[in-house]
């Protein structure tokens, strides 16, 4: 429970950078940004408890996109009006930012570590990443010509 208000209170601060680095660019009304990141951080807080729930061993991302997706679902009849009137209007650059600094910094905590990993985990990272990307563009294409958008 302890680490479940610590998480939750990392994410109201992720979830505060992000609000104010959104209104900023965007020119989000407050209050519509203030309820879009509410939803977002109650989706990802459910992924969170779910995950700690479930006792098989399943990475907490799986459980948020499943939270996420049931939520902005064409089946769930608030679906698309939560994602039209307020998730759309939160920015990905806006939710990057505090995510990436909150890496750097752990990061840094763990130079050392990283610094033994040689250059192969370079090579593991690329691979990785473009292996996602393939795959991901594969899936999509199928998905779009099954359903004839393509």
């Amino acid at each position: 429970m302890k680490r479940l208000i610590q998480e939750a209170f990392i994410l109201f601060w992720v979830g505060i950078i992000a609000l104010v680095g959104n209104t900023i660019k965007n020119k989000v009304p407050l209050k519509i940004g203030i309820i879009g990141m509410a939803i977002l951080l109650a989706i990802t807080l459910l992924g969170i408890i779910i995950k700690k729930i479930v006792p098989a061993n399943i990475p907490t991302v799986f459980w948020v996109s499943i939270v996420a997706v049931l939520v902005t679902s064409p089946l769930n009849p608030y679906g698309a009006f939560l994602d039209k009137q307020y998730l759309e209007k939160i920015d990905m650059i806006a939710l990057t930012t505090p995510v990436f600094a909150f890496a750097g910094l752990s990061l840094g905590k763990d130079l050392k570590l990283f610094k033994s990993l040689s250059w192969k985990i370079i090579i593991v990272a690329l691979t990785v990443y473009t292996g996602t990307f393939v795959f991901a563009t594969m899936i999509a294409q199928i998905v779009l010509k099954a359903t004839g958008q393509i």
